[in-house]
């Protein structure tokens, strides 16, 4: 470690010369002059194609002046090339957004491209300041039985990325073709995939350590001292986790379901491993709960492709009133509310006879559960305003106050 110390120390001198000062101070200045000229001269909202002409032609015009002084000028070649790239990727993934959601874009723009291109720039950085096949020898101490240097562990801190990253399509493959195969349902192809994923990342991340050198049994030592970690320090994570990957298994929850949650209707957005994403109508917020609280509790759910919901209110009205009489006008005041839905027609029904009047039901079926309160409240407003053009009273709650009598401290004769 020391060595890899000192080596790294040694590359600081080599930073501060003239020459690499000057190759930064131009690539600087043509990004920052490319940057300013697409948001200026470019195209509103999105200079990108603009912006990289600028920048190219900026940087292209600072290396034929370093080519004219006889000044190095591979640093800011490889500069250039790195801000590029990121600026052709950038135009190349908003043409994708046309066709890729969002929720694969920013994987893309950060776990791959991104990556991909500062890791290129820091070992052709590492070539010219010293020689990998050297730096990739310096030995760092042993770990677990094992002689480990700094190629080892470079070599073990790409893989193990490539093995988080890559392994995502080719999991997705596999659900594909299980679908395929097997006839399943697309949540449980999808939790197969996740199984498959995490096990060839297992499998891979134990394989590349054995070729390593480390020893297998303190492998198992530290596995078991995860699993006792996990029974005890983050148990609820594991809970969730295997919850989330049971949910995916049965397909009780998927997104764009709507379930009802503490009274408010909620749309599943995303089903994840630890927790559950869902959006509320109410107030436009975005609930992330663990995903125990479905698999340990019942849930009250309306399945994709639901086109009808079934609600209803209750209204009290004077018990003098025909039942008859008030049943039928309720239906024809529903029934002519935008939003009801018109078969099954609206039903209403007698709940029984309380001490304002006679208490009734009015159940009738809408387009969506986040129209309820709207169209459940101009229902209401319907039926009072119906009631009040027709006479018919609608009892409001009493309150009967008694004073209670007093009698002179004599008695009512002293």
């Amino acid at each position: 470690m020391n060595d890899l110390l000192g080596q790294m120390v040694g590359w600081l001198p080599m930073l501060g010369r003239p020459q690499v000062l000057l190759q930064l101070a131009l690539v600087a200045l043509a990004v920052a002059g490319g940057r300013l000229a697409g948001h200026r001269f470019g195209p509103t909202g999105r200079p990108g194609a603009f912006e990289l002409g600028a920048t190219a032609a900026l940087a292209a015009l600072g290396w034929g002046l370093l080519a004219i002084a006889r000044q190095p000028t591979a640093l800011a070649i490889l500069l250039i090339a790195v801000v590029a790239g990121l600026q052709v990727s950038e135009l190349v993934l908003r043409r994708a957004e046309r066709w890729l959601p969002e929720d694969q874009i920013q994987p893309l723009r950060h776990l791959l491209i991104r990556p991909f291109l500062f890791g290129g720039l820091l070992w052709a950085l590492i070539e010219e300041l010293d020689t990998r096949a050297e730096l990739a020898l310096i030995p760092l101490g042993r770990w677990m039985g094992a002689n480990v240097n700094v190629g080892d562990v470079t070599r073990l801190v790409v893989v193990l990325y490539l093995l988080l990253v890559a392994s995502g399509p080719p999991s997705l493959g596999v659900a594909w073709l299980l679908k395929r195969c097997f006839a399943l349902e697309r949540v449980s192809a999808r939790a197969i995939g996740l199984m498959v994923r995490y096990a060839v990342i297992s499998l891979g991340t134990v394989a590349l350590l054995e070729t390593i050198g480390f020893n297998s049994t303190a492998l198992l030592a530290i596995a078991g001292g995860l699993s006792v970690g996990l029974g005890f320090g983050v148990k609820e994570v594991f809970g969730n986790f295997v919850s989330g990957l049971w949910l995916l298994f049965e397909g009780s929850l998927r997104p764009g379901d709507i379930i009802a949650l503490d009274g408010d209707f909620c749309e599943v957005r995303r089903l994840g491993l630890r927790a559950t994403r869902l959006w509320r109508d109410r107030d436009n917020a975005e609930l992330v709960i663990p995903n125990q609280t479905f698999f340990n509790s019942s849930t009250v759910e309306f399945s994709v492709g639901r086109t009808r919901f079934l609600t209803q209110i209750a209204i009290c009205v004077d018990a003098g009133q025909p039942a008859t009489t008030i049943l039928a006008l309720l239906e024809v005041i529903a029934a002519g509310v935008p939003g009801v839905e018109s078969h099954p027609p609206p039903k209403a029904y007698v709940q029984g006879v309380g001490d304002r009047g006679g208490d009734y039901v009015l159940k009738f079926w809408i387009h969506s559960p986040f129209a309820n309160r709207m169209i459940c409240s101009a229902v209401m407003a319907a039926a009072i305003e119906r009631f009040r053009e027709l006479g018919i009273s609608l009892p409001f709650p009493r309150l009967i106050v008694e004073r209670a009598r007093t009698e002179p401290p004599g008695g009512s004769f002293g």
